[in-house]
């Protein structure tokens, strides 16, 4: 086997009192599965798009298409030419870009700008994270593929999307899940002899993915749906008979995310708080790095993670929270002393049955 170059070092140099150093965001998770389907409630007809826990932007292309397919099938027997799109984040914008397509006048109400939504917050690596999909393997073969695939064709299009190698010390969960699901999508990881970085002497794996940078394509989202006639409404609906009762549109998509948990009283829902670490940008960075903590290098930001703090739901970040993340990746990298992980560190062994889950057989 070759010998395994030394890719560039970070410059680690971070001061967590710079104004966006330090963010979070709250996991809309959901107990076994997320939630993609359609109920008729006092005459109006609600298609549920939420649940997506860490993997919002991965599988937000095809979620949308499955919520394209389902308002279509109503629509043969409805006439109905308006629909209201709850959510401003990627899995509302997304939604109502494919609704756009069916020739529906689209409008979301959102409490949120998209820029203050916990998408916007994401880090932005391709791959299917702490999702739950009991029993829904074989639809979301097909959400994996169709996301993938719209993300790809979007490449040099201004959405922020890039192909990007992951470098693993140990296989990757999240990538083996499409691995596994859609055989062929992405490449199998190359085995490495060692992993190619200063302070890095142990093996591992080089899985090739997708960066989408949510600053980015959120924006871009936007810009296209405004020009293209989508309308935002900013508010805050109390209740699932507030949202009954407000929205005039008869068919209505909910992409309420966490929010669920109160609008539709879903308690399958549960926050799990992720604060990341945002270094400045260092455009020299071409690579990902994962699976003992993680670095996302982006023309914005270089992101570092993460924490997972389940049944938290606030997005207040912790200033030494978010410096103890930036020394655990020092530490890989041979630059500080190797301490063991904090245990809201998203790579604490306590965290695996839900980030590692088990892959189902398909």
């Amino acid at each position: 086997m070759p010998a395994t170059p030394t890719l560039v070092t970070p410059d680690f140099t971070f001061d967590p009192d710079t104004p966006g150093a330090c963010i979070a965001g709250v996991r809309p998770y959901r107990n076994s599965s997320y939630r993609l389907d359609a109920e008729t409630i006092a005459g109006k007809f609600v298609v549920h798009n939420y649940g997506h826990g860490g993997a919002g932007i991965t599988l937000s292309w095809g979620c949308a298409a499955k919520v394209r397919d389902i308002v279509a099938r109503h629509l043969t027997v409805a006439n109905d030419k308006a629909v209201a799109v709850l959510g401003a984040g990627v899995m509302g914008m997304t939604a109502a870009s494919q609704l756009t397509d069916l020739g529906l006048k689209v409008t979301i109400y959102s409490d949120r700008s998209p820029a203050e939504t916990t998408s916007f917050k994401a880090g932005g690596q391709w791959a299917v994270s702490v999702v739950e999909f009991q029993g829904k393997e074989a639809e979301l073969k097909g959400i994996i593929k169709t996301a993938f695939t719209t993300f790809e064709e979007s490449i040099g299009k201004g959405f922020g999307v890039s192909r990007q190698p992951n470098y693993t010390a140990t296989r990757s969960h999240n990538l083996e899940i499409v691995l596994q699901l859609v055989p062929g999508l992405i490449p199998p990881p190359v085995p490495l002899p060692r992993m190619p970085f200063e302070g890095h002497a142990r093996a591992g794996f080089e899985y090739q993915t997708l960066l989408i940078e949510p600053p980015i394509f959120l924006s871009k989202l936007e810009a296209d749906l405004r020009a293209r006639g989508v309308t935002f409404v900013r508010k805050k609906f109390a209740s699932r008979s507030d949202v009954l009762n407000s929205v005039a549109q008869k068919m209505i998509v909910n992409c309420t995310g966490l929010g669920a948990m109160m609008l539709w009283s879903d308690t399958k829902m549960v926050p799990i708080k992720g604060q990341l670490a945002m270094l400045p940008a260092q455009p020299d960075l071409q690579y990902l790095y994962g699976q003992d903590g993680y670095l996302f290098p982006r023309a914005d930001h270089v992101v570092i993670g993460g924490t997972f703090e389940v049944g938290v739901n606030d997005e207040i970040p912790n200033r030494s929270v978010c410096q103890d993340l930036v020394r655990h990746i020092k530490s890989q990298f041979g630059q500080a002393p190797i301490k063991p992980v904090p245990d809201i560190h998203i790579h604490h062994p306590d965290h695996a049955p839900i980030v590692n889950p088990p892959i189902p057989e398909v």
